[in-house]
């Protein structure tokens, strides 16, 4: 069954002009939907090959990351632990509470702690109290995590190669770098959903070039990459009025299609507005869907257009 479906396009002047499709990567994997999957993957069998016998990563109370994390390893042989950003509450998160119910161990960490990453006081508690530890990056990134959103692209590349561009939302840089670093992916459009970071795009690719085929020079995958740092809609997590505006609008036009209220709607929004305005230089366009429906339960159900639709 094919995951590429057609979009009306809210802005109706423009439906002639434009195609616009959806690449439901959502719909992919029952556990770890959208792009989890394919950047836990090969972390998962480094693992293996380490003989670990404890993985652990990092995500904020609401990850997705962390959400497909805990729903993974729960039929896998290994003990799973979360670093948490920000203390515990003792009411747990929807998110959290899910991953206790996946048997994952939970360690809070201080917000000023947690920003040092693999240098954090909290990973050598860790390391010292559970010994062969192996660590996933924060969303599940690194080069591992890319590699497996490479491949991710040459599969949707396989269904229908014949779009003029792509569309993906950013919040590591993970994905977008891995799907550069095909040289099936067209020209590719990324949506930073974090606020004030332009220098992403260089992260982004440097991870590519490492990960393309030796015949695609840098300079090659520096002209199809369009970085867009300015369409966060207020920052991580936020949601601006016209925002809330547009994903009732969207909703109403697409039931079916429901995109996630920190990623893809804002990719949504921005690549449709510049369709509406007449900037988009693309007559076919995939919109490639990164999964995150479960965020949907850190918002108040009035600003979800898909509660009743």
């Amino acid at each position: 069954m094919s995951l590429i479906y057609s979009l009306v396009l809210p802005c109706s002047n423009a439906i002639e002009d434009y195609k616009l499709d959806i690449y439901r990567g959502d719909l992919e994997h029952p556990n770890a939907p959208g792009n989890k999957w394919h950047k836990l993957q090969h972390h998962l069998k480094a693992a293996e090959q380490q003989n670990a016998s404890v993985i652990a990563t990092f995500g904020g109370p609401f990850s997705n990351h962390l959400h497909a994390f805990g729903a993974t390893l729960k039929d896998l042989p290994f003990r799973a632990v979360a670093v948490v950003r920000g203390e515990l509450q003792p009411k747990l998160t929807p998110t959290l509470k899910d991953m206790v119910s996946d048997g994952v161990e939970l360690w809070p960490s201080t917000r000023a702690d947690y920003r040092l990453g693999m240098d954090a006081q909290i990973v050598d508690e860790i390391n010292r109290y559970y010994g062969n530890v192996y660590w996933i990056p924060e969303g599940g990134g690194g080069k591992l995590g890319a590699m497996g959103c490479r491949d991710w692209a040459t599969d949707i590349n396989a269904i229908d190669g014949k779009y003029d561009a792509w569309v993906v939302s950013s919040g590591t840089g993970t994905t977008a770098a891995g799907m550069l670093a095909s040289h099936q992916t067209p020209d590719l459009h990324v949506f930073s959903a974090l606020k004030g970071e332009p220098a992403q795009r260089d992260l982004i690719l440097e991870l590519a070039s490492q990960l393309a085929d030796a015949s695609i020079s840098k300079e090659c995958l520096d002209s199809k990459l369009f970085f867009h740092f300015d369409c966060h809609e207020g920052g991580y997590a936020k949601q601006s009025p016209a925002l809330i505006g547009f994903m009732r609008e969207f909703a109403k036009a697409n039931p079916n299609h429901p995109l996630d209220p920190v990623y893809t709607s804002k990719s949504m929004y921005a690549t449709l507005k510049a369709i509406k305005e007449g900037v988009w230089p693309y007559r076919r366009t995939l919109f490639i869907h990164t999964g995150g429906l479960q965020g949907w339960r850190g918002y108040s159900k009035d600003t979800n257009p898909y509660w009743c639709s």
